[in-house]
């Protein structure tokens, strides 16, 4: 069975014997068959094939390793093998997913779907960023509130939503999309605890790194302490040599046209008032 997809103005075709009817959020993304920029294929098997060589162990059950100009993915589900996908890290055409049978239903839920599948890193050479943001939409633009779990991300979307007529499009995640003509804020087909998920592309007008605080400051932060900041907000693990470059060169490209702020706020209307202050400096 082939599914299409459009994630970041991309058209994602994946194959696979089981789809999830659990998955809502994925379904707003769904198109009409199409020719595809990133094929994905799912296969079931007795037993994980191997890696291409020694893996490089990430953390939360994630591996990876190199060779035959590709790179090779293994996300363990538990203490039970999960899936492993082989791709193209240079071009970002085409996965290889290979699950057990009791691994599929869970691995391709929408919770898990996009990493199961290297989602993040096929899209990366496609000048295609996930980011760990609350996305709304104000006026015609998009603004990101992003930083840690737990800062606030969602409080300060709803904020803006009561006090400023504001739409949230996704309360946790966010693409940002590389064009040369613009840079564009984009909704994804996952959404976290905040259950909300919307999928709209529209330009990206502001990105806010927050920090709780007593007062209300907005500040303008550039160069290299808005490129650390926001790489920690990146979904990449940079476990290939050429992703973390790929990244960085994005970055900049976005950093040209789009201001970044960091906000120190409370929990109320005051963080909103500080925060429009500062866009309408900047003429966001």
């Amino acid at each position: 069975m082939k599914k299409f997809y459009s994630v970041c103005q991309q058209k994602i075709c994946i194959e696979s014997p089981f789809f999830s009817d659990e998955n809502p959020d994925w379904k707003l993304f769904e198109i009409a068959p199409t020719d595809a920029d990133v094929s994905i294929r799912c296969h079931i098997v007795e037993a994980l094939p191997p890696s291409y060589s020694a893996e490089r162990e990430l953390g939360n059950g994630t591996f990876v390793s190199l060779g035959n100009g590709g790179a090779c993915r293994r996300v363990d589900m538990a203490v039970h093998p999960g899936v492993k996908t082989f791709y193209n890290h240079l071009e970002g055409d085409s996965a290889q997913a290979y699950f057990t049978e009791e691994s599929l239903p869970i691995m391709m839920d929408s919770r898990y779907m996009w990493n199961s599948v290297a989602a993040a890193q096929l899209l990366l050479p496609r000048g295609a960023l996930f980011m760990h943001a609350s996305y709304i939409e104000h006026e015609g633009k998009a603004i990101l509130f992003s930083g840690r779990c737990g800062i606030g991300k969602s409080t300060q979307a709803a904020l803006w939503e009561k006090h400023r007529s504001a739409r949230i499009i996704n309360g946790d995640k966010a693409g940002v999309l590389v064009t040369d003509e613009e840079i564009f804020a984009c909704g994804l087909p996952f959404c976290g605890t905040s259950r909300i998920c919307n999928n709209v592309t529209m330009p990206l007008g502001a990105i806010v790194l927050l920090e709780q605080g007593e007062s209300n400051k907005a500040r303008r932060v550039t160069g290299a302490q808005a490129l650390v900041d926001v790489l920690n907000n990146i979904y990449l693990d940079f476990a290939l040599p050429n992703e973390h470059q790929m990244c960085v060169d994005l970055l900049f490209r976005v950093f040209e046209k789009v201001p970044v702020f960091r906000l120190n706020c409370t929990p109320d209307e005051r963080a909103v008032s500080a925060l429009e202050e500062a866009l309408g400096k900047e003429a966001v």
